[in-house]
Formats: structure tokens, C-alpha cells, sequence
């Protein structure tokens, strides 16, 4: 019964680390998302810029 509670244990709390990567995966993508909208927007402003 000890291997039983062990093993449902060791599931849970690689489930739960599985979802904690997931999350932080998640909030990677919208970091790296923001600052490439950023970097355009960046960009296209001194694009729009007349230096003469």
C-alpha cells in the first residue's frame, strides 16, 4: 500500500510541475509577443521619421 500512496504522490506532483511549465511556457510566449509588438512599433515610428 506504501508503493500505492508513493506512486500517487510522485504522479501528482510531477502533474503539477507539468502544469507550472505549461503556465510559464504560456507566459514566455506573451512576453515574447509583447516585446516583438513592441520593437515593430519601435521600429515603424523612427521608419515614419524625416530627419531633413
Amino acid at each position: 500500500m506504501e508503493t500505492f500512496r508513493f506512486s500517487r504522490a510522485t504522479y501528482q506532483l510531477i502533474e503539477r510541475a507539468v502544469e507550472a511549465l505549461e503556465r510559464i511556457g504560456h507566459e514566455l510566449e506573451r512576453y515574447n509577443d509583447q516585446q516583438e509588438r513592441e520593437r515593430t512599433e519601435s521600429t515603424d515610428v523612427s521608419a515614419g521619421r524625416d530627419d531633413s
